[in-house]
């Protein structure tokens, strides 16, 4: 059905009825973002749907020194809302890039979850039943875009999303001590789990040719020479710590590495 939005001068990515169109603003440059919503309400119309402009969120991702005024987006004269976080596909962005209010996010859903592994327990459920559930409804929450976020993580975000693993294990393998918990449960922690799904999701993307994220991986190294170990990857130069940790600059050197 929004195959056939097109929008100009903007980036624009679609998933069934859910929209996101942005754009890149260099210094002294003019925000064309009232034409893109233009060009969306003009769309809408013409193919009889009704915009809800309640859902539709502004976010500005600026580390400038100097905040730059922007004249308000507006939509059937309805202004849209300028937000600090916004959640796109079940992952809450923040203006500032970084991952606190989705790891929130995450934890309140987790820890919501863990009301009925308690009720399980008390239902007498066998420790593999509620080692299943575990996995399937909780650490699923958890898990959830790992790759995007993993490597990002400071380590006090990290130790958040481990202390709900830490009180499933409690509720699981009551006055177990943790680790030799895991072990019972043939579980890892939660920082070594992800750590495999970002791998796997790498090697995927590498291995397969048709794969959408192929074309952000930096091209290959090519060596004349036998040497004992050689870079996969050229890697670019990043100038800041956040491109730095992305999950592909992150992969890439770790692939480097062994």
């Amino acid at each position: 059905m929004i195959n056939d939005l097109e929008i100009n001068n903007a980036s624009i990515w679609k998933y069934v009825d859910d929209t996101t169109a942005s754009e890149v603003i260099r210094k002294g440059q003019v925000s064309n973002a009232q034409t893109i919503a233009d060009e969306v309400a003009e769309w809408s119309n013409r193919n009889r749907v009704k915009l809800n402009i309640d859902k539709c969120k502004e976010l500005r991702i600026s580390f400038a020194s100097i905040s730059w005024e922007f004249p308000p987006v507006a939509i059937g004269g309805e202004h849209i809302k300028v937000v600090s976080d916004a959640k796109l596909l079940g992952l809450t962005i923040s203006s500032d890039l970084t991952w606190n209010a989705h790891i929130t996010e995450v934890i309140k859903k987790a820890a919501k979850r863990l009301y009925f592994l308690i009720q399980l327990k008390r239902a007498r459920v066998s420790q593999n039943d509620l080692c299943l559930f575990y996995v399937t409804c909780v650490r699923s929450v958890i898990d959830y875009a790992a790759p995007v976020f993993h490597y990002s993580l400071p380590a006090y975000l990290m130790q958040e999303l481990e202390r709900i693993q830490k009180r499933a294990m409690r509720i699981i393998c009551p006055g177990i001590e943790y680790q030799y918990a895991l072990v019972l449960a043939n579980l890892s922690t939660v920082a070594k789990h992800h750590n495999d799904i970002c791998r796997r999701t790498f090697e995927s993307i590498c291995n397969d040719s048709g794969s959408k994220l192929k074309k952000l991986l930096p091209p290959l190294h090519e060596c004349k020479y036998e040497l004992r170990h050689t870079r996969t990857f050229n890697e670019p130069r990043c100038k800041t710590n956040r491109a730095k940790n992305s999950f592909i600059m992150a992969s890439c050197s770790l692939a480097n590495r062994f």
